[in-house]
């Protein structure tokens, strides 16, 4: 059976493909299944596979040469098989592709130029690449040395054809550079390198110009020596195009800001203890950045022919430095899913990401990117963004600061700074510190994003200027509805209602949590309040219990606070003391606890 081979279109967003090799020689046989070409999309490398046992006829495509997915690049056959009605098939398609290709150059074009542009756009019209010619027949005029701008074409709206190359190569019209001798790879890298074959010295066969003569005369044209030419592959020209369409399209623009680091390690080793598996401060990030998209929707966004949709879920996108480029595979749906499986996902989508197993399934469907330069030592950057993303957050490089500490000493702390680049056309400036702000009180305060079975008592707590004292408080009852409380070299008494039984001589048991929390709270907004340089006088805490007597079923907190401060800022520090008081921590759904301030 005889069919064309045609370039593999490898996912949805393919625009081009280049041949890498290939792997049968033209004429050779071949085996059904037996790998015929290594073909690469813009991120991802693929095998072609022989569907039929036969002879490999005849190749249209060099390794190195990129054409759009569907493109035919050979024609495989039995060994006395006629292919005269598949050649004239590749020939209509390839020369379709070349009208696509300049129909697309001439939309490109601008409408009209200055007198410079006009004279720089007959300058363009001289070379080959903007000729109308089919792959097929360039690929001839290549091969033949005919010089495509003096060629008539006679294909479709005056297309050169291979027979129209042909025909100019037999008549000796259209060869260029006749009395020179060169391959023709030397000739077309000439052609690249706008090198003038006729004062070039030739060091082949009998004076022939190789590629390397080529080279080393473009190299020695103007006084520089070229060390080495590389030249764009597919995923590194992907790359460049969709970068620099988002920055030509998207307002780019950076915020930065940096959070106190230490509860970060401080969880991340907690939470490593009691899941018994490798958690890292980028996985407890991770759970930092979705819970801030929660809070901020607008940032988990795509932006695409004038529509800003929010969505559901966050799949974001970790950038990974791999050998060809930057690619971003996608950690899926964070905000369902637990500690323990995104550490485990992470590393998986990363080391895939490393070892090329991934497929483009897993680069797509993104909606926020995290990019980290800092385990690389970079202290800041802009990044940008991942189109159609809206926004992209970077890492940078965690360093220590001093931090006025009690009465007024120095204390060396981490600092991990952050870059959040968005797009202002979607989102304003005060979105974004809005956006950070609460991202750096989740890596401050992350242990609630932390599952229950963490102990949230270990390691030093970030932000405590000393160390907290050991927990252990023990309360004795010789008899009746009454006892002491010691902790330390601390003790109290307690006591019950006379309703109860008890003689009313101390606070009860309830008055003394509600007592640890109001102190609790009144501290915890202190030191934000402090760390923000936020000026606040006196604070004053009241916690009432509901009902008066037996079983707690309702609580209620009022934070007095004398403070010039304008409300949003209060209410911020007043958020941050509550997620950061551990007393309040120990409260379970079925207690909730009203919180309200007012200004004194």
């Amino acid at each position: 059976m005889s069919y064309i081979v045609k370039m593999p279109k490898l996912g949805l967003e393919m625009e081009r493909g280049e041949l890498l090799s290939w792997e049968i020689d033209q004429g050779a046989t071949l085996e059904k299944g037996e790998v015929i070409a290594e073909v690469e999309s813009e991120k991802s490398v693929a095998e072609v596979e022989a569907r039929e046992t036969g002879v490999l006829k005849r190749t249209y495509l060099d390794a190195g040469e990129t054409v759009p997915p569907g493109t035919p690049i050979g024609i495989v056959a039995s060994a006395d098989a006629d292919i005269g009605d598949l050649e004239a098939e590749v020939e209509a398609e390839l020369d379709a592709v070349g009208d696509a290709d300049e129909s697309a150059t001439d939309e490109s074009e601008p409408q009209a130029a200055s007198d410079d542009e006009a004279g720089a756009t007959a300058t363009r019209a001289a070379d080959d690449g903007d000729v109308q010619a089919s792959p097929r027949a360039r690929a001839r005029a290549d091969d033949l040395g005919v010089d495509l701008t003096t060629v008539g074409g006679t294909g479709y709206q005056g297309a050169i054809t291979e027979a129209d190359v042909e025909a100019a190569a037999e008549s000796g019209t259209g060869v260029d550079d006749a009395d020179v001798d060169v391959s023709p790879r030397a000739r077309k890298r000439a052609e690249e390198l706008g090198v003038d074959l006729t004062g070039v010295d030739g060091t082949g066969y009998q004076g022939a110009i190789t590629e390397a003569d080529v080279e080393d005369a473009a190299a020695t044209a103007d006084g520089r020596t070229r060390l080495e030419t590389r030249t764009l592959d597919g995923m590194r020209r992907t790359i460049a195009s969709r970068l620099g369409e988002s920055y030509r399209e998207a307002v780019h623009v950076t915020a930065h800001r940096e959070a106190d680091a230490e509860a970060l390690f401080d969880a991340a080793d907690a939470a490593a203890d009691a899941l018994e598996m490798d958690v890292t401060i980028q996985d407890i990030l991770v759970l930092a950045v979705s819970a801030t998209l929660e809070d901020h929707p607008a940032f988990n966004a795509t932006f695409e022919d004038d529509e800003h949709v929010l969505w559901a879920e966050h799949n974001l996108g970790l950038a990974v430095d791999v050998e060809h480029g930057l690619i971003t595979p996608v950690l899926s749906d964070v905000g369902s899913k637990s500690l323990e499986t995104i550490a485990t996902e992470r590393r998986e989508v990363v080391q895939s990401a490393l070892d090329g197993t991934y497929t483009m399934d897993d680069l797509r469907g993104g909606t926020f990117t995290i990019t980290n330069l800092g385990v690389l030592g970079v202290e800041a950057f802009d990044p940008i963004i991942n189109p159609p993303q809206i926004a992209i957050l970077g890492v940078d490089a965690i360093d220590e600061a001093p931090i006025r500490g009690a009465d007024d000493g120095l204390e060396w702390r981490r600092r991990l700074p952050f870059d959040l680049t968005f797009d202002h056309r979607i989102v304003d400036g005060a979105d974004a510190a809005r956006f950070l702000e609460t991202l750096v009180g989740h890596v401050e305060e992350p242990w609630s994003l932390l599952p229950d079975e963490v102990d949230r008592t270990a390691g030093a707590r970030a932000g405590a200027a000393t160390a907290m004292p050991d927990r252990t408080v023990t309360a004795h009852n010789p008899d009746g509805m009454a006892g002491t409380i010691e902790a330390g070299s601390f003790e109290w008494t307690y006591d019950e209602p006379e309703e109860a039984g008890g003689t009313e001589t101390g606070p009860t048991p309830v008055d003394v949590f509600l007592s640890g929390l109001a102190a609790c709270l009144s501290l915890s907004i202190r030191f934000q309040a402090s760390k923000r340089e936020t000026p606040v006088d006196a604070i004053e805490v009241t916690t009432d219990a509901e009902p008066a007597h037996g079983a707690v079923e309702q609580l209620e907190a009022t934070i007095r606070l004398e403070t010039d401060a304008d409300d949003e800022t209060v209410d911020r520090l007043v958020d941050l003391g509550e997620r950061g008081c551990h007393v309040s921590q120990l409260l379970g759904d079925d207690v909730p606890m009203e919180l309200s301030w007012e200004r004194v």
